[in-house]
Formats: structure tokens, sequence, C-alpha cells
């Protein structure tokens, strides 16, 4: 496993990976990163950080890297897979949206799974809103915001008083 730090344009980001692919990301105020591991995986996290340093400056809108789903529930994975194909770059979907595109989750429960997303950014948990408003987000609802506000969908589409 290989970890890795970098500075972005939204704060210090966290990378995990294995020679598999990336395992996880941490969101600026999350755990620090002991950077180094054993070398395996080091391609793969440097690969994730050059391409979350272009996102975070509005130069990347998607992603090209592999994951290592690893210790990921496959009803969880399901959930976050089905979020890359219908929320790309600049758009957002409700949880009740993701939900039923999933095959009928819960809404709270897509909620949670969103919560616990290990790979936020790349998997976009953040363009995943509430009915009514933004809903929340582990990074906290100021990164949610600037994160939509990056992709352009916030003040535009939704008026959430922003």
């Amino acid at each position: 496993m290989a970890e890795v730090a970098i500075e972005t344009q939204i704060g210090t980001l966290g990378i995990d990976a294995s020679e598999i692919g990336l395992r996880r990301v941490r969101l600026p105020g999350e755990r620090e990163v002991d950077a180094g591991g054993d070398g395996a995986g080091a391609a793969n996290a440097s690969a994730a950080a050059a391409q979350l340093a272009e996102y975070a400056r509005g130069d990347r809108e998607e992603f090209e890297l592999t994951f290592d789903w690893t210790g990921v529930d496959p009803n969880h994975r399901v959930v976050l897979e089905k979020l890359c194909e219908i929320a790309p770059f600049g758009t957002t979907v409700t949880y009740g949206e993701l939900g039923a595109s999933a095959g009928g989750v819960d809404p709270r429960d897509v909620g949670v799974m969103m919560a616990t997303n290990p790979l936020p950014l790349v998997v976009p948990c953040h363009r995943v809103v509430a009915s009514d408003g933004l809903g929340g987000y582990g990074g906290g609802l100021d990164l949610k915001r600037r994160l939509l506000e990056l992709e352009g969908v916030l003040p535009q589409r939704l008026d959430l008083g922003v």
C-alpha cells in the first residue's frame, strides 16, 4: 500500500493505493496521511494524485483510475458505481434518484453509503443532493458547495441561498 498527501486548491488530500488501484481518498480535515508505504501501489497513488490536483484546479472533469474495492460491501459498491454512471461532472442527482437507479435502495441508505464513500471526489458523492437542498457531506457543507461551484452547478442549478 502506498500513501500520498497532496496540497490542492481545496485543501490537503490523502491518497491510499494498492497495486490493484486507488483504495481511499481522504478529504481535508481527515486523519493525517503517513506518506510512504511499501511501494506497491505507488504508480496508482501517483496517478490519482496528479488527477486529483488537476480536478481541484478545474482542469479535469473525469477521472481515469482503477479502483481497489477491497473491503467495500458489494451493495455499497453497486450504488457507488451507479453514481459514477449517472452523475457526470456538472450535474447532481438526489438521494432518491440514485437509490431508484441502483435498484430501489432507500434514500436514507444511500445517504449512509455516501457518508462512508471511501473514494470521495473520484466517486462523486458531493454530487448527491437532497430533494430540498444540499443534504450532507463528509467533508462539510462548505466543501460540498465549493466542489459544486467548481463544477458550475451552484448557484445556477440549485437555488440554495449560497
